[in-house]
């Protein structure tokens, strides 16, 4: 970060010569986020996460606090549980704070609403250029045609707090128990099914859940749950048209994943009947009830603060190897540090250093991964310092096969079978369709075997179209 680029603000007010080098947006004063700040300026920043996310950000945000240039910017950060975030933003939302995290999911209904400020002059391409882009496209919006994405005539919304992918999971500490208890190969099954860089397919992992069930306690199970966007994504499957205005859940590919889903517990039996999609899986997999489960690198965070009792290792979520189209992609969830449209142009500087610092600032990115919290949004720091632990600062902690989160950010290659894709919501401008469809998917049976998917689905189907007709009318698409 710059330091002493410009002093804009001298009580507060603008210098003559200040508006001339800052500029305006839309009427309003630009300062620059690398500008002197002279004055005391206060500022509200809003987080999401468990208790030791928001104790990694309050950490972070101290730094940023004590860092030279930064003496006159006053933080205050609320860090606020997943469950409650998006409600008291909502309870907000005529006073938002000037700074907050946005779910990738929510944002488009946010921007196109316009709650949240264009950051475009606030951040040059060569800052921009250091940072996963498939993080920073997400953020792009253009408020003419309604569409997301970076395009000509799209502007620049919030930026990336990180790339979230979301795969298999597995406790190495149980997994070696059983294949001993059941008398199988040790040296087979981690050279062939658990390689990180060849993810297995579906008959693999269901074959291999089989083999390990026997013997396991009371309450303990293959696994946890399975992600049900994991299983659509991997059969080469979605939920709508790539434009979100035509349903896709009557595909046979899309049942088809639903099913492999359900018969994990239906009749392979090594899933727990009620375990849809839900926190509670992963709460099971901790208490070291599950072989495997699925987890994201903010999960490294708990594991490491609370001394989880076991080794665990990660894996690419596997695919249906009986369709050629389908490859191993796993959802990957991001959020936005968003500005508030209402803020000042001080607040709005304050704002976007921290926000700038927190996503892309190179002492920032390291602490984040030291502590467990992300994947480095800075490509390069991600590609060799955190996957290879250049510096030791997360020597001997789990898992040791982070270069798969890596695949399944900057997607499929030739020699690379592992991607990753936006969660669906994303697309939509509201986001509470998808917990609605869980919802029936549980209610008409999948989970219990009263009804197949494909029946469920196809009662579903014109009842989700016309949630997507609709979404897209209040976009005025």
């Amino acid at each position: 970060m710059k330091k002493g680029f410009l002093a804009c603000v001298v009580a507060g007010l603008m210098t003559v010569s200040c508006l001339a080098a800052c500029g305006k947006q839309g009427g309003e004063e630009v300062i620059p986020p690398d500008a002197e700040i002279t004055e005391r300026v206060d500022i509200e920043f809003w987080g999401w996460g468990d208790l030791a996310e928001q104790n990694n950000y309050q950490t972070l945000v101290n730094q940023f606090m004590a860092e030279e240039g930064n003496e006159n910017i006053n933080v205050h950060y609320v860090g606020n549980t997943a469950t409650v975030h998006m409600q008291n933003l909502e309870g907000r939302i005529k006073n938002l704070p000037q700074l907050f995290m946005l779910p990738d999911y929510d944002f488009y209904a946010w921007v196109a609403d316009d709650t949240l400020k264009d950051i475009t002059p606030y951040v040059t391409e060569e800052e921009l250029s250091a940072v996963w882009p498939q993080a920073v496209d997400e953020y792009y919006y253009n408020p003419d045609t309604a569409l997301l994405g970076k395009s000509d005539g799209a502007k620049l919304y919030g930026l990336p707090k990180d790339l979230g992918p979301f795969t298999l999971v597995y406790n190495e500490d149980l997994l070696n128990a059983q294949i001993a208890a059941n008398k199988l190969n040790k040296e087979e099954i981690y050279a062939n099914l658990l390689n990180p860089k060849e993810p297995m397919t579906w008959t693999e992992f269901r074959n291999l859940l089989k083999s390990l069930v026997p013997g396991l306690g009371e309450n303990q199970y293959g696994i946890s749950h399975y992600e049900i966007e994991a299983a659509i994504y991997s059969n080469d499957a979605n939920f709508f048209t790539d434009d979100a205005a035509t349903q896709k859940i009557t595909d046979k590919n899309f049942t088809d994943a639903l099913q492999f889903c359900a018969n994990l517990a239906l009749v392979d039996g090594v899933m727990t009947p009620e375990a849809k999609q839900d926190t509670d899986g992963f709460t099971r997999f901790q208490g070291g009830n599950c072989i495997f489960s699925f987890m994201g690198p903010w999960d490294c965070s708990q594991f490491w603060s609370f001394n989880i009792p076991f080794k665990t290792n990660i894996l690419p979520v596997p695919y249906n190897g009986d369709n050629p189209n389908a490859r191993s992609t796993a959802w990957v969830g991001s959020m936005g540090y968003c500005v508030s449209k209402k803020a000042n142009a001080l607040q709005t500087a304050a704002a976007l250093r921290l926000a700038k610092y927190l996503c892309m600032n190179e002492n920032a990115q390291r602490k984040f991964y030291e502590l467990g919290q992300q994947v480095p949004n800075i490509m390069e720091m991600a590609r060799d310092e955190y996957v290879n632990d250049t510096r030791g600062l997360i020597a001997g902690k789990d898992p040791a096969d982070r270069s798969v989160w890596l695949d399944t950010i900057d997607g499929f290659s030739d020699t690379d079978k592992v991607g990753g894709k936006v969660r669906p919501r994303y697309y939509t401008y509201s986001s509470g369709w998808y917990a609605e469809l869980t919802d029936y998917l549980s209610d008409q049976g999948l989970w219990k075997g009263t009804k197949t998917a494909a029946q469920i689905c196809e009662a579903y189907s014109d009842i989700f179209q016309k949630k997507l007709t609709a979404m897209r009318k209040e976009l005025g698409l």
